[in-house]
């Protein structure tokens, strides 16, 4: 008999996850009802990492080609993460020659060069603001370059992004997150093509030319025509940011969002963290080999992905519940990476922390496709702030400013000091 929680849990509900009580309510549920129906979202909410690592190795009872929001909403189809294989497993292969291991070893150096760029912007000022100054713009520029887009459009691929990711919970409709998502993702789509019509002319080498090689080979579907007609006429805002097809411009689309929210708020959300751990931030700076182990803890610790849904195939049985064919279950990451069964103390933070076997980046045929390029990101920034800025830290009285949302960690502002160097 499951005993009833102290709490009516609203697992959707975005203000959750920036009122800090979110551990509690998860340690919670993994100690007395770790396969939770929520009533109000009508999902069962899984909170254990054996049990998240389970279903999601399990696409043919777990399906995610009936979307990963329970609600649907302003995120609606977000390319290969919705789909189940072969179509997932032909696209990953496809698109994935854009981020081939020699592929991101080329871009390393310029990733550090940039990184420096960034410190090197606030090193006299003795204060920043994190996310703004550091954050935000690295993953930014390198998706813009990795896709062959000018450096100097960061800001407004920024906007872009920003604006569909707050559309997260809201329902298609008459909801003004769901109109201006629509409007920013038909207005990057647009940007995209202009692009794509230049590649076309002059192939180069980025992620944008291979994507269209393999749709010119009709390895990928592209519908160009389609898309554009849906833009001039209005329907794509109706239907909300569904691709209608269109693999090239929904794995671009895939690639802004998910690239520059998850490294964004994964550096943010490590920062903060190493402010509230100074001696863990203090081993880090004494020993810098262990930047990869305090890499992959503060994707552990931050867990940027909340959480994301799959839809049940068959019936079944998870950890004693009855699930029913087209049932929906929701994998809480940040609970997974918790779980005291797998991770000694769990919420302490440690940069030597090894292993680190996380689920921030998700497993089973949807891992994460970019992870390595994401671990690399935060591993090379962390080495150029903490070789330059070793006391970065959160200012004294501030704290971190997050967005409520229900998918992903959202940290907007974060003001930090550090001696002027």
């Amino acid at each position: 008999m499951t005993t009833s929680p102290p709490f009516e849990l609203d697992a959707l509900d975005p203000t959750l996850y920036v009122r800090g009580i979110a551990h509690d309510v998860f340690d919670w549920l993994r100690a007395n009802d770790p396969v939770h129906w929520d009533e109000r979202n009508g999902i069962w909410v899984v909170t254990k990492y054996e049990d998240i690592s389970y279903n999601e190795r399990q696409p043919n009872i777990f399906s995610s080609a009936q979307g990963i929001r329970p609600r649907g909403g302003g995120n609606g189809d977000l390319s290969i993460v919705s789909m189940d294989d072969p179509e997932h497993a032909r696209q990953r292969r496809l698109v994935s020659r854009g981020f081939t291991p020699s592929r991101i070893n080329q871009m390393f150096d310029h990733i550090r060069e940039v990184a420096r760029e960034l410190v090197d912007a606030i090193a006299a000022r003795g204060e920043c603001d994190f996310v703004t100054d550091i954050a935000r713009p690295l993953p930014l520029i390198v998706i813009a370059e990795l896709l062959g887009m000018p450096r100097e459009d960061r800001d407004q691929l920024g906007i872009w992004s920003d604006t569909m990711m707050s559309a997260e919970g809201a329902e298609i409709g008459d909801d003004p997150a769901i109109i201006a998502a629509g409007e920013a993702w038909a207005a990057y789509v647009k940007y995209l093509m202009d692009l794509m019509e230049e590649r076309r002319r002059e192939p180069k080498d980025d992620l944008i030319s291979v994507l269209l090689s393999s749709a010119d080979a009709g390895e990928l579907e592209f519908q160009h025509d389609k898309i554009q007609q849906a833009i001039q006429d209005g329907s794509a805002r109706d239907a909300g940011l569904g691709l209608q097809g269109d693999e090239v411009l929904g794995f671009c689309v895939l690639l802004l969002v998910a690239g520059n929210e998850t490294t964004r708020n994964a550096l943010s959300g490590g920062i903060e963290t190493l402010s509230r751990f100074p001696e863990e931030q203090a081993r880090l700076v004494a020993d810098p080999t262990l930047i990869n182990t305090a890499t992959e803890e503060i994707l552990r610790y931050v867990s940027p992905v909340i959480s994301f849904s799959r839809t049940v195939t068959q019936d079944t049985e998870l950890r004693g519940r009855e699930l029913k064919a087209g049932d929906v279950i929701l994998n809480v990451y940040p609970s997974a990476n918790r779980d005291e069964d797998v991770f000694e103390n769990p919420h302490d933070f440690r940069v030597d922390r090894a292993p680190n076997l996380h689920l921030a980046f998700g497993t089973g045929p949807h891992f994460c496709l970019g992870a390595n390029l994401a671990r690399t990101e935060i591993r090379i920034m962390l080495e150029e702030l903490f070789n330059r800025l070793p006391d970065l830290r959160v200012a004294p009285g501030e704290a971190a400013e997050r967005q409520p949302n229900a998918l992903v960690t959202t940290v907007s502002s974060l003001p930090v000091v550090f001696t002027p160097n």
